[in-house]
């Protein structure tokens, strides 16, 4: 039985699969949730195993030059990766997380962070969650029906 839709990832052609699906889902997500959506350009993979977050991390260096790290390595990719409105400009993969079942996520382009948490954060609080972190403030999008989720991060 295959626990994750898409985990291992063995290729690039696999890896580019699963990030149209999950920019693809987490707009499904948004939609879902506030009715609206926004643009997508940096998103994470989840990977799910040790020896298929080391493939995944050696296929990054040839997508791009790396941008920063956050739970793993992240890269500026060379070629965009367009998932359908979404151009994805920035690839994270995510380290092995027993607490991630999830297939990734992504981050919303919002052009104001505090006018989107005060329209919507105590809306839906069924399906939003304020992570506040000491640096930044995040908002996660989350449903039981998505294998995704999405986030909306304070600059």
């Amino acid at each position: 039985m295959k626990l994750y839709r898409f985990s291992p990832i063995k290729n690039e052609e696999q890896l580019k699969e699963a990030v149209v699906y999950i920019a693809t889902k987490t707009t499904e997500l948004s939609k879902k949730i506030i009715e609206n959506t926004f643009p997508v350009s940096s998103l994470t993979v989840f990977s799910h195993y040790p020896d298929e977050f080391e493939n995944l991390q050696k296929m990054l260096s040839n997508l791009g030059k790396p941008y920063n790290e956050n739970n793993g390595p992240r890269i500026l990719l060379k070629e965009p990766i367009q998932a359908g409105d979404n151009t994805i400009k920035y690839l994270r993969i995510r380290k092995p997380d027993p607490y991630r079942m999830q297939v990734g996520c992504s981050d919303f382009d919002v052009e104001d962070y505090l006018d989107f948490e005060n329209k919507y954060l105590l809306k839906r609080t069924n399906n939003l969650r304020l992570i506040d972190r000491p640096d930044y403030k995040m908002i996660e999008f989350f449903d039981a029906d998505f294998d995704v989720l999405a986030y909306v991060v304070s600059k």
